[in-house]
Order: structure tokens, then C-alpha cells, then sequence
């Protein structure tokens, strides 16, 4: 009885440090964390690009049907989006604490710089902590 306590209590406070996990492919997902912008250089594919990665506060984990939807725990997110008025909302949002929202996926090529990736439907700054 006193092992299966101290399990159930594990249990619980490993939940407690970890963000409900994303579920691959799933619209309407959400993150929060502060936004960066970084460079990154592939010099086997003689590449350079820019990224904007979200820096979560707590560890998110990924759940999906595909090997690499699986994500135990990451404290990054790889952000896009294909649409020019949310590209420019994500440059003028850099080094500010946010929320996105979109569909979440495991990395899977060189462009991808996290080990989730997620197509944003939106962003919206949130107030300072």
C-alpha cells in the first residue's frame, strides 16, 4: 500500500512539471514561452537560415501515431507560418513572452530546429511575468 502511495505520488508531481502533452497533426494546439529568433548554420548542406524558436517555461512533450511525433520532453518549439501577416506578427514579436496556436509535429529535415515544429494559425503577446 505504501509503495503504490509513493508511486501514485510520482506520478503526480512528474505531471505537475510537464505541459499536457501536444498531440501531433492536432489543430488548435497551444504553447506559451518567450519568442526567439535564431540563425542556424548547416555547413554539410552549405546553409544558413533563420528560425523562431519558442522557449517554453515548463517542458513540452508530443504525443502522435509517427516515430518522430514522439517527443518525451523539449523545452523549445520550432514556430512558422506560411501566411505573411502572421510571419511579420512573429518578427515583431521576438524576445516577448507569447501564445501560439497551430498544429504541432515532430522534426523530421534539416529546416526543422527543435525537436517539435508547429505551423502557427495564431499568435498574441501575453503581459510580462
Amino acid at each position: 500500500m505504501r509503495s503504490l502511495a509513493l508511486a501514485l505520488a510520482l506520478s503526480l508531481s512528474c505531471q505537475a512539471a510537464y505541459a499536457t502533452c501536444l498531440k501531433a497533426n492536432g489543430e488548435g494546439q497551444t504553447a506559451e514561452g518567450r519568442l526567439t529568433s535564431v540563425v542556424v548554420t548547416t555547413p554539410a548542406y552549405d546553409l544558413k537560415e533563420q528560425a523562431y524558436i519558442l522557449r517554453l517555461a515548463a517542458p513540452a512533450c508530443l504525443e502522435g501515431s509517427d516515430e518522430y511525433d514522439k517527443v518525451d520532453k523539449s523545452e523549445r518549439i520550432h514556430v512558422y507560418s506560411t501566411d505573411d501577416r502572421l510571419r511579420k506578427r512573429l518578427r515583431g514579436l521576438v524576445g516577448k513572452l507569447v501564445r501560439v496556436q497551430g498544429s504541432p509535429f515532430g522534426e523530421t529535415t534539416a529546416h526543422h530546429h527543435a525537436p517539435i515544429v508547429m505551423q502557427i494559425s495564431a499568435i498574441e503577446p501575453l503581459p510580462k511575468r
